[in-house]
C-alpha cells in the first residue's frame, strides 16, 4: 500500500508541530492536541502516508481495512476497535486535519492542511511551498509504528524538523510545541536508547550560572531516520520512473 504512493517518504508542513513566531501564547499547533492521544496520532500519520500524491490527496479503504493498519485489534476484538477507530476519526475531523466520507463499505479520507484550520491540502514539493519535514515510509516497513512509546513518536517528528546537532532546551518544549517538559524528555531518552538518536553535550559560558558555565546538548537523528537515510531512499525513489515528488529539505 505504501508502494502505491509512488514516494519514499510523507512530508509533513512544519505548521504540523509548531505556530509561526508571533502567533502569540504557546506556538504548539496540530501536535499539541495529539499529545495525549497516541491512537489519534496514529491514525492521522497513516492517512497522511497513505493518501494520494496528487488531488484530491485522499485514501480510499474498507473501515476493516483501516482498523487492521493502525493494530486497534490487537488489544480488542474487532468491534471495540472499529468504534475506537470512529472515534479517533471524529477527532482528527474536529481537528480539521482531515474529512471524511463513506463510500459503499468504504471510508475515504482527505486531507486537509497540516496546521488545522481547514483549508484544503497541497503537498509540498519546493521551498515556496514553506518548512516541511519527511517521515520516511521505514516508520511503517520497519514496525516503529508498532514499537515507539508516544512521546519518542512526539519527539521522533520535532526531530525530523530539526537539522544534525539541534539544540532543544526542555524548559521550552512547552511553549515551543505544546509537549510537557516530561514527555520530551522521555521521548529523547527512549529515542537515544533505542539507537535512533545520538547525544553530545559540550560547555558554554552562561554568565547566570554560578560557575559561569553550562552544559549543552546537541542531538542528532540516526539509523533510518538520519538525513543520509532518507535522503538515499528519496534518490531511490526518484529513480523510478512513476514518482514524482521532489524536496529540498
Amino acid at each position: 500500500m505504501l508502494e502505491g504512493t509512488k514516494r519514499a517518504f510523507v512530508p509533513v508542513r512544519r505548521t504540523f508541530i509548531q505556530k509561526p513566531k508571533g502567533s502569540g501564547g504557546t506556538r504548539g499547533s496540530s501536535l499539541a492536541f495529539l499529545a495525549r492521544d497516541g491512537s489519534a496520532l496514529d491514525a492521522y500519520l497513516l492517512v497522511h502516508a497513505l493518501a494520494s500524491s496528487s488531488e484530491p490527496y485522499q485514501a480510499v479503504y474498507p473501515a476493516a481495512t483501516w482498523v487492521q493498519l493502525a493494530r486497534l485489534d490487537e488489544a480488542a476484538s474487532f468491534d471495540a476497535a472499529k468504534s475506537r477507530w470512529s472515534k479517533v476519526v471524529t477527532k482528527l475531523t474536529q481537528l480539521q486535519l482531515i474529512e471524511r466520507e463513506r463510500k459503499g463499505n468504504e471510508m475515504q479520507y482527505r486531507l486537509l492542511d497540516e496546521a488545522g484550520d481547514g483549508k484544503p491540502y497541497k503537498r509540498p514539493k519546493s521551498v515556496s511551498d514553506g518548512h516541511w519535514l519527511r517521515l520516511p515510509h521505514s516508520y511503517w516497513r520497519e514496525g516503529f509504528d508498532a514499537t515507539l512509546a508516544h512521546p519518542e513518536k512526539l519527539m521522533l517528528i520535532i526531530a525530523l524538523d530539526q537539522a544534525d546537532g539541534f539544540i532543544l532546551p526542555f524548559n521550552q518544549t512547552a511553549s515551543w510545541y505544546g509537549i510537557s517538559e516530561s514527555t520530551a524528555r522521555r521521548g529523547l531518552r527512549g529515542l537515544e536508547t533505542r539507537g535512533l538518536l545520538t547525544k553530545t553535550s559540550s560547555f558554554v559560558p552562561a554568565p547566570r550560572s554560578p560557575t559561569g558555565w553550562a552544559e549543552e546538548f546537541r542531538y542528532t537523528l540516526r539509523g533510518p531516520f538520519s538525513k543520509q537515510a532518507v535522503d538515499a531512499a528519496q534518490a531511490a525513489s526518484r529513480r523510478k520512473p512513476e514518482f514524482v515528488e521532489t524536496s529540498d529539505t
